[in-house]
């Protein structure tokens, strides 16, 4: 392919409908071989394919995943990369990743739960907290910001990552995105701009909302494109992303001097809101 970076690497091309950041194959819970995921890629014209299948610390099957991407890599018509999808685990950004990474390129951080600081918890249970005024809706925002701000500031050295899914977890927690705002997405912004990470919107979840891209897009994020296929016929397929990227960009790059002033004020309130105390009752 003419122009292709090199295998492993993440391209960040001008289009980025022509990567798809989030895939999944039977190595984990995806209904397919790689070698079927990668031929749908190629037919829905992708330039690059980033793998990531499900992990977890305990994992074991990593040795032969890596084995197989590398195989694939010989007669691949576009870039593969090898990469896994990992959970965050609380607010100081653990992430749940196999001690021994070899032959993984990249991590996408993944809210599966809610990061929590004592732990990931189940979207029910920080819904009770919500409705026993435990937790402050605000506050429960804020902690998941921080939380994924400081997972991207944690991946392995070498690694590449993006951030998948974003606020997916708010809805099953009872949590309205609408009250993000660029003072809350600060942290993260500021964390994704210092070391290359980008944010995926997600295909499978439509998230995060054009208005939140739209936001990070301003604070000078990178957007990218995942589909989050278990099936290897929706690789590359963006019915969603395509028009929501399409919208978050062209309202970003339709941004006046007004807008960048009010984003920068609002992006220092958030600095200064995440250095006080997030305080919640466990």
């Amino acid at each position: 392919m003419t122009g292709s970076p090199a295998h492993g690497a993440v391209p960040e091309g001008p289009d980025p409908l022509r990567t798809d950041l989030h895939t999944h194959t039977d190595f984990s819970d995806g209904h397919d071989t790689l070698d079927a995921v990668v031929a749908s890629a190629a037919g829905a014209g992708l330039d690059a394919l980033v793998l990531t299948d499900h992990v977890r610390a305990d994992t074991t099957y990593l040795p032969g995943y890596v084995q197989a991407v590398r195989t694939a890599r010989r007669t691949a018509p576009l870039t593969l990369v090898c990469g896994v999808e990992a959970k965050i685990l609380d607010t100081e950004g653990g992430i749940d990743l196999p001690g021994d990474l070899t032959g993984v390129e990249h991590v996408a951080l993944a809210d599966h739960r809610f990061p929590l600081p004592d732990g990931p918890a189940h979207p029910d249970t920080v819904r009770a907290l919500l409705d026993e005024g435990r937790l402050a809706p605000d506050e429960a925002l804020r902690l998941l910001v921080r939380a994924t701000a400081r997972a991207v500031e944690r991946v392995p050295a070498g690694l590449t990552a993006h951030v998948a899914h974003l606020f997916s977890v708010l809805p099953k927690a009872g949590l309205d995105e609408a009250s993000v705002d660029a003072a809350v997405l600060a942290p993260l912004a500021r964390a994704c701009r210092a070391r290359g990470v980008t944010v995926e919107l997600n295909e499978k979840w439509r998230c995060p909302s054009v208005r939140t891209a739209r936001l990070l897009r301003r604070a000078g994020v990178r957007l990218g494109a995942g589909s989050d296929a278990h099936r290897a016929e929706a690789v590359g397929r963006f019915r969603w992303v395509a028009p929501a990227l399409g919208d978050a960009t062209d309202a970003t790059d339709a941004t006046d001097a007004t807008d960048a002033t009010d984003t920068t004020r609002d992006a220092e309130a958030g600095e200064a809101a995440e250095a006080a105390e997030v305080r919640w009752t466990s």
